[in-house]
Formats: C-alpha cells, structure tokens, sequence
C-alpha cells in the first residue's frame, strides 16, 4: 500500500514538496527506492525572488538554451538533493553550489556567490552516504602538511595556520571549497575521489580560506 494514501486526504495534494517525497521514496513499480538521491528536484528562475520564466530540472543539463531557457538566472529553489551551476555548457567554467543550506533557497544570485546571471549548464552533485571525511596536503600528490577534517572550516587559516592545499582526498561525503574564508568567494564542489592537483577540481590556485560539507537535506 503506498503510504500517501493513509493519511485522508494527503494523496489530493499537489504541492511540489510532495510529489517530490513520492518520486523519492518510490519508483515506477511502487516499491521503495533504495537509492532516493535520483530524485533531485531544482527550479531556476530568470529574475529575482523566484520570479519571471522558470526551468524544473530533475536530472543533469548540459545546455539550458536546448531547454529553451535564457542563460540568465537570478534565483534558485532546491526542492532535493544538491546541484552545480556552470557558467559555461558541458559543465565547464565557474561553479555555483546549490545545495540544502538556508532552506535551499537563493532569491538571488549574490547568494550563491556570483558577480553575474550568467548559467549555462547543471549537474546534480553526486552523493555518498559515507560520514563526512576529507585530507588536504600542503603540497601535490598528497604530500607536505596534511589536515584531516570532518565538520565545516570557516577559516582555514585560523584553524590549521594555512590557507592552501595543493591536493585533496575526499573519503566521505561531498564537499565545498572556497578560497575566501567564512564561504565566499570562487568555490568548487568536490566529490568522493582523490584529487592530485588543485586543476583536478577546476581552480587555478591553491588557495583554501574555507571548506563545508554539501547539504543534501
């Protein structure tokens, strides 16, 4: 029996909110999904404060122009899961996280710390279930000073007297690295998987200021 039929009258609504639940609790068969993170669910608004044409992404794009929507975003509402916004298409260029933090929404886009509307490409992030674990090295290839972290840096500097990192391994969850302390700044979203030189998660440099665990929910 699927649950949302238990409760009177819960199975008429038609908020998002629940449509979402139903999609990530349960497939085609009815069944209880085991791996729920497929069910992401995104919205992209061309002005501010979730106004204007609107795009509902459930999966990876990797042209928003083939989706018939301006490459000019202002605000986001994440119903599930975590996404990247690329300035350019096929996932290149700047990275914007968009994740559960704040409720998962951004009225506009100075909130996920960009200078301009531009978005042209995004992704879901990919989840992990492991617990939240990642090392940094001073220098590439894993070598020099390594820190080893499991909650949110706000200041890197302030914890481990270094603001950089040449090489990461990621061993649980997904993570965020900013080259401004207190998450500001360029960013990059970092997945399960070791990554040899800081080219590897798109920057240029090896500055680290802050670090945070993605949120899923």
């Amino acid at each position: 029996m699927n649950i949302f039929t238990k409760v009177p009258g819960l199975a008429q609504q038609t908020s998002k909110l629940g449509s979402v639940l139903q999609r990530a609790f349960y497939g085609s068969s009815g069944r209880v999904s085991q791996i729920i993170t497929r069910s992401y669910f995104v919205t992209l608004f061309e002005q501010r404060n979730f106004a204007g044409r609107r795009l509902d992404l459930s999966s990876d794009c990797s042209r928003l122009s083939e989706k018939n929507f301006p490459e000019r975003c202002n605000s986001v509402q994440v119903e599930s899961g975590a996404w990247i916004g690329y300035e350019h298409d096929n996932f290149r260029g700047r990275q914007y996280l968009w994740d559960m933090s704040e409720r998962g929404e951004y009225n506009c886009y100075d909130k996920w710390c960009a200078q301009v509307d531009h978005v042209s490409s995004v992704r879901a992030v990919k989840q992990d279930n492991n617990p939240a674990k990642a090392q940094l090295f001073e220098r590439a290839g894993y070598s020099g000073k390594k820190m080893e972290i499991q909650d949110d840096i706000p200041n890197l500097m302030s914890r481990y007297s270094l603001n950089r990192a040449a090489s990461i391994r990621v061993l649980g969850g997904a993570w965020v690295v900013y080259q401004e302390p207190n998450y500001r700044g360029p960013h990059y979203v970092l997945e399960k998987r070791d990554y040899n030189n800081f080219s590897d998660w798109g920057s240029q440099n090896n500055t680290v200021g802050s670090m945070r665990r993605v949120r899923f929910n």
